[in-house]
């Protein structure tokens, strides 16, 4: 294990695991405690892999502090094992055990029940996972229909979470438009490739991050931008681009918090108050929207702006 030193960030590591390497970044404790989920895939190079759990942790923490959770954001990304998967994440789960219950982690892009059943071995902090995609699939819908009740949506990944949205959706009478590298039936499907050109109410990101830049905001062919995908923009200016367009843009950090929320507020003791956060999504979009469209500003920089004034509050105690 070596501990880095990242400006801005609360702890951060870099983890042997066996075959594999971990990075563990916690970007701010609050209350002796961070959330955030572990993510496995590939990457061209430790920088890359480092750079995407700095990101997605501070996002973390952006996300918990907007929904009250009595928390700070973490992540951690682990290089897909070329060989002995289970052990290299059995140490990565000896490395958080290691942690004394700073960190609880649960699932995120590419962990299995594989992965779950190895993690478990070596640790006791990890959240339910049961039910977390669906958990977020509920968040998301309920930031979609607080704005707009929609006739057609595309959703790009039929996941842990864009498949439960998309049920969500058709159970409602929506006409869905999915993509995904491996289809399931019941749905129109579009090519992974063409589902940016696809004509609806909105667009639904729901797999990997940067997905909207410069060349995919010109092909939207939508009213809104709101799914489950973290930091699906590939720029901060990709913000400004959507509302150039006139898309209007909900913030995954508001949008997409049903894992946390739920697995957070077990974590913290507060199981009792995880459906009242959950069903305030909603109310969270709609107070995000309003000040941005008062202020005349993309509502990607006043969600931050936001959050970072609720982190704050919460770090000094």
């Amino acid at each position: 294990m070596e501990r880095l030193d990242i400006p801005g960030y609360d702890e951060v590591y870099r983890v042997a695991c066996g075959s594999a390497v971990a990075f563990v970044a916690i970007h701010a404790l609050v209350e002796g405690r961070a959330f955030g989920g572990i993510r496995i895939k590939d990457y061209d190079s430790e920088k890359a892999a480092l750079d995407d759990a700095l990101h997605l942790a501070r996002a973390m923490s952006r996300k918990v502090a907007l929904h009250g959770l009595p928390a700070g954001g973490a992540k951690t990304v682990l290089m897909r094992p070329k060989r002995g998967r289970p052990e290299a994440v059995e140490a990565l789960g000896a490395f958080i055990e290691s942690l004394g219950g700073r960190y609880h982690c649960g699932p995120d892009f590419g962990f299995g029940p594989d992965d779950e059943t190895a993690l478990r071995r070596t640790t006791s902090q990890l959240a339910c996972t049961q039910g977390l995609g669906a958990a977020t699939a509920r968040g998301v819908y309920a930031a979609m229909t607080a704005i707009c009740t929609p006739t057609a949506v595309a959703v790009q990944g039929l996941g842990a979470v864009g498949l439960p949205l998309a049920r969500l959706l058709a159970s409602d009478g929506v006409r869905v438009i999915a993509s995904d590298i491996r289809p399931l039936p019941g749905f129109e499907v579009a090519p992974p490739e063409t589902i940016y050109d696809a004509d609806c109410d909105v667009f639904a990101p729901c797999a990997g991050g940067g997905v909207l830049d410069r060349l995919t905001i010109e092909r939207l062919r939508c009213r809104i931008v709101c799914g489950a995908a973290n930091n699906p923009l590939a720029t901060d200016e990709d913000a400004d681009r959507l509302r150039a367009r006139g898309i209007l843009y909900v913030p995954d950090i508001v949008a997409n918090a049903g894992a946390v929320i739920v697995g957070g507020s077990i974590a913290a003791g507060q199981a009792d108050l995880a459906e009242q956060r959950l069903l305030a999504i909603g109310d969270r979009v709609l107070e995000i929207l309003g000040r941005a469209d008062e202020e005349g500003r993309s509502p990607h920089v006043v969600a931050i702006e936001e959050a970072e004034r609720l982190l704050a509050a919460a770090r000094a105690g």
